[in-house]
């Protein structure tokens, strides 16, 4: 069962319950026949598009990656400045068996030993604007996974970005891409033009919608179609550092899509001595706090918490950080939710991201694998 899925039909998710020391053990590259010489662009540097130059590096295949941020990872970040552990600002959760993280290195020279938190909560309850309830149900039927004392952002900077990094030039918005004939060319708002003879777009669903990228020729109506058709709905998270802990391990409020509003220990089963209640917030009704300054946001969840803990989150308030997914210029938003699948390619350009896979959409590792899957597609001359 997927997180969102168990969220939507629960109203609340779980977090880890013990430690798990796991080995990441690299796989062999396999036996791959490569029918393709040439040039691969790579539009983004999230978990699809770094993936994607993995696999075209482990191949000898020469690729560019071409990042609008300052930064990779897209929406995998990290800070570290916070409290006494690292923390996700974006995609925190495997939603998968660690052993996943393996086959993501896929590299008979890279092993690791990353540890894993088995996340089920221990103490649930449900807010409905009035009044907290327990609940005595749901860590049974669900599990999945983060990291102790590292982060996603952590695992593509130690196992991926070190053999791609010399390729991928960052705060590079991509404005064009003409894919006439057999070449391909990419420019930027800075006017740097890229040229190849293939492209993988893994941008965010909403910088497609948005139109932000024009593509030459047009992109056929069947593909935009199936772009457009794409639920991506706002998305925040706000992570409030406090003195005392006074709440469960996970909360959940009542909204209009039930579940997706939630406020989790952050720290749980960390091992951690600071206190971290993290709120995640990803729905169409999340644009009541999206839409906000981040001072006026502030106030809303502080407002909130107090209501339901009796004021106790002003008492033990110390600090706070808000990452506005929906803000970001070149995310805004959260992920897929209905409307993702595969895209076929258009000629020489290729789709591949969280919303462009058949399986795992909305995943870090569905993303990556959708990268991969994408470049060994290329790699095979299909």
């Amino acid at each position: 069962m997927e997180r969102r899925d168990f969220l939507r039909q629960s109203a609340f998710a779980g977090l880890g319950l013990s430690l798990m020391p796991t080995l990441l053990q690299s796989c062999q590259k396999d036996d791959l026949t490569v029918n393709f010489q040439g040039k691969v662009l790579i539009i983004g540097a999230g978990s699809a598009g770094m993936m994607a130059a993995y696999t075209l590096q482990q191949f000898g295949i020469d690729f560019e990656i071409i990042e609008a941020g300052a930064n990779f990872g897209g929406r995998v970040k990290k800070i570290t400045n916070f409290v006494d552990f690292p923390v996700d600002l974006g995609a925190e959760w495997l939603h998968d068996d660690p052993e996943t993280l393996g086959e993501m290195i896929n590299d008979p020279n890279a092993n690791g030993t990353v540890d894993m938190i088995s996340y089920q909560p221990e103490s649930i309850m449900s807010w409905d604007g009035n009044s907290l309830t327990q609940l005595n149900t749901g860590s049974q039927f669900y599990r999945e996974y983060k990291f102790k004392n590292t982060t996603w952002h952590d695992f593509f900077e130690d196992f991926i970005v070190p053999s791609i990094a010399s390729k991928m030039h960052l705060n590079e918005p991509v404005s064009s891409i003409e894919y006439n004939g057999s070449q391909v060319s990419v420019t930027t708002t800075n006017n740097t033009v890229f040229n190849g003879d293939r492209v993988i777009v893994t941008v965010p669903v909403p910088i497609l919608q948005q139109e932000l990228i024009t593509f030459t020729p047009a992109l056929p109506s069947a593909t935009t179609n199936q772009i457009n058709a794409i639920d991506f709905p706002p998305g925040i998270k706000v992570f409030l550092k406090f003195s005392n802990r006074f709440y469960p391990d996970i909360c959940s409020v009542d909204t209009l899509v039930p579940g997706e509003k939630i406020y989790f220990d952050g720290a749980f089963k960390k091992g951690a001595n600071d206190h971290m209640l993290t709120l995640f917030y990803v729905s169409e009704s999340a644009s009541e706090l999206t839409e906000l300054s981040d001072a006026d946001i502030f106030t809303s969840v502080m407002t909130e918490l107090d209501q339901m803990f009796d004021g106790k989150a002003t008492q033990y308030y110390l600090d706070h950080v808000i990452q506005n997914w929906s803000n970001e210029a070149f995310i805004q938003g959260s992920h897929s939710h209905s409307g993702s699948g595969s895209i076929a390619p258009v000629q020489n350009v290729y789709f591949a991201g969280e919303a462009f896979t058949d399986g795992a959409s909305s995943t870090v590792h569905g993303a990556g694998f959708s990268g991969r899957d994408i470049a060994r597609a290329i790699l095979q001359g299909n």
